[in-house]
């Protein structure tokens, strides 16, 4: 048997049929019978009205007649002390939370890229209080879609950490160089105030939020030399 559990919280058997059968109840519906070998295990029988099982849920001398259907009436009746999954989103248990988010009940921003040469020259990017993905998809938290030679996701990624209050610009999946203040990179490397990076034809310049002088946690905190 390929148990399988409905939208509505029921349980069939999918082998046998294509869809739930409580829910469709236009289909055949499987009839248990008392010959059951051995004694087994069997639901309740149900009283005439099939309102409710004769004694009071399963047990393992209960049966129910060949004539009487799983289904009565297009009432459905779920096994004794089934209850159904809570439902909640596909991606509840897949989407991390950030821990400034946890702290704040919110994302908060961190800092910018600003695009200063490319397609989108003019363009600002918000970063957020964790690592920030870079590509050309909108999927992306940096999504630069006017240069083709920006990977669709995952070209770069450029990471806050709170913790530091510190910024790093982490090469990912690029095939192409990745360069900061004209300089190529290939690991994770520290990010300070009007650094500028090259992202295939487009150079973005960075302008944090959180630095020597501010923080989310302590505010600000006076006059700073430039770098984080």
């Amino acid at each position: 048997m390929a148990a399988t559990e409905c939208g509505h919280g029921h349980i069939y058997d999918s082998d046998i049929y294509a869809s739930c059968p409580y829910c469709n109840s236009t289909q055949p519906i499987i009839n248990f019978d008392s010959g059951r070998a051995g004694g087994g295990f069997a639901p309740a029988a149900y009283s005439e009205d099939k309102t409710a099982p004769l004694d009071g849920g399963y047990g393992p001398s209960a049966h129910i007649p060949a004539d009487n259907p799983v289904v009565a009436d297009n009432v459905t009746r779920p096994p004794k002390g089934y209850r159904p999954a809570v439902e909640r989103r596909v991606d509840e248990d897949q989407h991390t939370v950030g821990i400034m988010q946890q702290k704040m009940g919110l994302e908060p921003v961190v800092g910018w890229l600003v695009c200063i040469e490319g397609k989108d020259k003019g363009k600002d990017y918000k970063l957020w209080g964790r690592i920030n993905t870079v590509g050309r998809s909108e999927k992306m938290d940096v999504c630069i879609k006017g240069d083709p030679s920006i990977s669709k996701e995952d070209h770069a990624r450029v990471g806050y950490d709170p913790k530091n209050n510190r910024f790093r610009v982490i090469p990912a999946s690029s095939t192409n160089n990745i360069y900061l203040n004209d300089d190529v990179i290939d690991i994770p490397t520290r990010l300070n105030p009007y650094d500028v990076l090259e992202f295939g034809e487009t150079k973005l310049v960075f302008i944090p939020l959180c630095s020597s002088r501010f923080n989310w946690e302590d505010g600000l905190t006076g006059s700073g030399d430039g770098k984080e």
